[in-house]
């Protein structure tokens, strides 16, 4: 136990998590289909994960550690707790986040932007939901030579993601554009890239109840903090696009207004017991990290 706790935060993270998930798919063995194929990867990714930290001096081995098994394992997590989600907690609430949203502004975003909505719109909005998918490389290679700095980015923007799926099984939902396609008058066309970006992204994640908290707003909102904490220039040049990044949440209909309320929150817990986390670490392991 001692050992596991002189692993970095993010090692131990993952190693956490994908342990919680065999235990989660364990109690629930008998609503799953093939659990047996899950739980067979998760072990693998916890298994891959001790084996990379007990690897010194090896560079290809380093980045898999680092960078690779961490994205590989993000990736994974989303998709398939996607498909475990509507057996393990098979009540979707989107028809709760749909009031929620009446109820806090008197209205529905998603539909009033409908009424402003045009083919250049549309294109600006659908580019700028996909700078998501950019930042966390933005700031991990900013980071990549300040290996303590490197390490607390990582674990903070895994604490996020990880959150988030914990979010999406706990309260299921679809999202606007899947759960009250009737209130809509009118596909959002684009002129050039809008309807090829769309149907990538609804051919990647296919239909998923990944919208509450939105991991979009959260993810990004710790990388914009993280940028702020480590570069005032890359802070800037990202200011605007996350901006526009948050609206065409709701614009192109991925998310409810709660959603955003629930990524901000998601950021504020996050950067909380992440950063907490992470200088008590710090100070019991004498500020020691790997150095390659």
């Amino acid at each position: 136990m001692k050992k596991f706790f002189k692993l970095q935060p993010a090692f131990q993270l993952q190693i956490s998590f994908f342990t919680g998930m065999c235990i989660l798919l364990a109690i629930f063995h008998d609503r799953i289909p093939f659990v047996f194929n899950f739980l067979l990867l998760y072990a693998s990714l916890v298994l891959f994960q001790i084996f990379l930290c007990n690897i010194k001096n090896n560079v290809f081995l380093a980045f898999m550690r680092d960078i690779g098994l961490p994205v590989f394992s993000v990736l994974v997590a989303f998709d398939t707790i996607g498909e475990l989600i509507p057996y393990l907690n098979p009540g979707d609430i989107d028809h709760l986040l749909f009031q929620l949203d009446y109820l806090i502004l008197g209205f529905y975003p998603y539909i009033e932007f409908e009424k402003l909505s045009n083919p250049l719109l549309t294109e600006l909005m659908q580019i700028s939901y996909c700078v998501y998918y950019f930042l966390p490389f933005m700031i991990g290679i900013y980071l990549i030579k300040n290996k303590k700095e490197f390490y607390r980015a990582l674990f903070l923007i895994l604490l996020c993601y990880y959150l988030s799926y914990t979010g999406y099984i706990i309260f299921p939902a679809l999202g606007p554009r899947y759960s009250i396609p009737y209130m809509f008058q009118n596909e959002l066309n684009g002129i050039f890239l809008a309807e090829r970006i769309n149907y990538f992204l609804n051919s990647l994640e296919g239909i998923k109840r990944d919208a509450f908290p939105s991991g979009h707003v959260g993810i990004s909102l710790v990388v914009l903090f993280l940028m702020l904490r480590y570069s005032k220039k890359l802070f800037w040049i990202s200011f605007m696009p996350v901006l526009f990044l948050i609206l065409s949440t709701i614009y192109c209909r991925y998310h409810y207004f709660v959603d955003i309320l629930g990524g901000v929150v998601l950021t504020v817990v996050t950067l909380l017991t992440g950063n907490l986390y992470y200088n008590f670490w710090l100070i019991k392991n004498e500020n020691s990290f790997f150095k390659e």
